[in-house]
């Protein structure tokens, strides 16, 4: 089985300040690498740092997670921040945003218990999709049964029972 498709979850939670986005996209760079995923580390720092600036610069930012999974096919990278004093729709920038929806194959952003999160999907090319193998069908093994056949019918209470044949669905 090829490694790239095994799925993986990496979570990391920081209190946000300026100096510590470039570590922190040094840290999702080094899992991807682990995971065998490297040519997908330029558009995920690139879209997480678009995601941490802004929050960084912000004095009041809390609280912050990173999450990552690897489904095998797409990676999905979703940033949260601990902020109830700003409004969702001002945490992120909005060029911020159009950038990610640029890079990504897919994005979107909601609000959950006093968090904004964004999330961006990067689909794997080609090369990381586990291969297709053809499964030749199972053998039947079932013998079909001649028909029509003699079934005893059912009878009211005190009436003589006959049989007679009637055709049974067998396999197809």
């Amino acid at each position: 089985m090829n490694h790239h498709a095994v799925p993986r979850y990496y979570h990391l939670d920081v209190d946000l300040v300026p100096e510590r986005v470039g570590q922190i996209r040094r840290i999702l760079a080094a899992h991807l690498r682990y995971w065998g995923l490297e040519q997908l580390v330029p558009d995920v720092s690139r879209g997480v740092g678009l995601l941490l600036e802004p929050a960084a610069r912000n004095t009041s930012a809390g609280r912050t997670a990173i999450e990552t999974w690897w489904t095998g096919q797409h990676l999905i990278t979703a940033v949260s921040h601990d902020d109830p004093d700003t409004e969702g729709e001002h945490r992120v920038e909005p060029h911020s945003l159009a950038e990610i929806a640029a890079l990504s194959d897919g994005w979107g952003s909601c609000t959950a218990d006093d968090q904004h999160i964004v999330w961006f999907s990067l689909r794997s090319r080609t090369e990381l999709r586990e291969p297709l193998v053809p499964k030749s069908p199972a053998p039947i093994t079932i013998e079909a049964r001649p028909l029509p056949r003699a079934v005893p019918q059912p009878v009211a209470v005190g009436a003589p029972e006959r049989t007679t044949p009637i055709e049974v669905a067998g396999p197809a």
